[in-house]
């Protein structure tokens, strides 16, 4: 009897020591990848597009925006539980959805890089179906829009999309951060030309995690991979990179070091007048960026603090806009 419990304890031990490497060193990451879900496309190769040659364009209406939690899935797990809301003091997502649409559409945005959204069909909730085209990760059944990004159908046709993984292992999706066992986020991007001019660029979206042991390291994968496409390639970057322009590592997300640095705010190319300096990028972490070899303007840029029409918080973020606008 003794020795059955021993093997049985012993069996148990094994099972538990397999589970946590499995889980510890992303085996089911590594298992989907190798049996039909593939590895990353991780960015898009500029020398194809090098010579292309810098053309003016109509204004290209940018939108980023947090909407923090927009999951129908996260709210009724919430229900389930007994929760109210988010727990920072914002209504259930079902409840801010439809002014969360009406605030989206009030800024007819061309390209819209969204964070912390679930589902596709929460994602479709929020805009016009038969204007945009989106891009988020799927893996077979399962809809990961964290970093999802829309463009417009009518304007832009798609060249190539990807996402890469914010963690040691970036080609490998769903991959955890650079602290194991860490939130998973990614950079999700498409290669776009527009359907009149044919200029070709790059759009991308991403959702920094808010640990700093994942922020630091992000921001040097994320530079190291935009240097050598910035070289070759218009980009407009939209996300929440959990950094304000004061932090030392807002310079290694825009490549300070390189001259000229590889991405520049769009708020230093607005020539609006100057805002609240509650609303400076040295006081928020949400930004649009642009970059690339073509010369860019920003004909505006403002951030919406507006609340819900009942006077509660739409979301613990406010959109970022921007009207970009590239020249020779």
């Amino acid at each position: 009897m003794l020795l059955w419990l021993k093997r049985i304890t012993l069996t148990i031990v094994l099972l538990l020591l397999t589970l946590f490497a499995f889980l510890r060193f992303q085996g089911w990451q590594l298992l989907a990848a190798y049996t039909g879900g593939g590895f990353a496309r991780s960015l898009p190769d500029a020398q194809a597009f090098a010579r292309q040659s810098c053309t003016t364009t109509a204004p290209i209406q940018v939108l980023s925006y947090n909407v923090m939690y927009g999951s129908a899935f996260i709210e009724a797990m919430a229900a389930r539980f007994k929760r109210e809301g988010t727990g920072k003091g914002e209504l259930p997502w079902s409840v801010r959805l439809p002014e969360i649409r009406e605030r989206i559409a009030s800024f007819a945005p061309d390209l819209m890089g969204l964070q912390e959204m679930g589902e596709d069909a929460d994602i479709q909730a929020i805009v016009d179906r038969g204007q945009y085209t989106l891009v988020s990760y799927h893996l077979g059944s399962l809809q990961y829009g964290d970093s999802a990004l829309l463009f417009k159908t009518a304007r832009f046709e798609p060249l190539d999309a990807g996402q890469m993984w914010l963690g040691n292992t970036p080609e490998l999706p769903m991959s955890l951060g650079f602290k194991r066992l860490a939130m998973i986020r990614y950079v999700n991007w498409v290669l776009l030309r527009e359907k009149a001019s044919g200029f070709t660029f790059v759009y991308i979206n991403t959702h920094f995690d808010n640990a700093g042991v994942n922020k630091d390291p992000s921001a040097m994968l994320f530079r190291d991979r935009i240097a050598s496409l910035a070289k070759g390639l218009p980009i407009i970057v939209t996300g929440d990179f959990n950094t304000t322009a004061q932090e030392a590592r807002y310079q290694n997300i825009i490549g300070a070091n390189e001259i000229p640095p590889l991405l520049t705010n769009a708020y230093t190319l607005a020539h609006s007048p100057p805002v609240d300096a509650a609303l400076h990028p040295d006081k928020r972490i949400d930004h649009i960026f642009v970059g690339g070899p073509c010369q860019a303007e920003a004909e505006q840029w403002l951030i919406d603090t507006r609340p819900l029409k009942n006077g509660l918080p739409m979301s613990d973020h406010d959109p970022v806009f921007a009207k970009l606008k590239f020249i020779p």
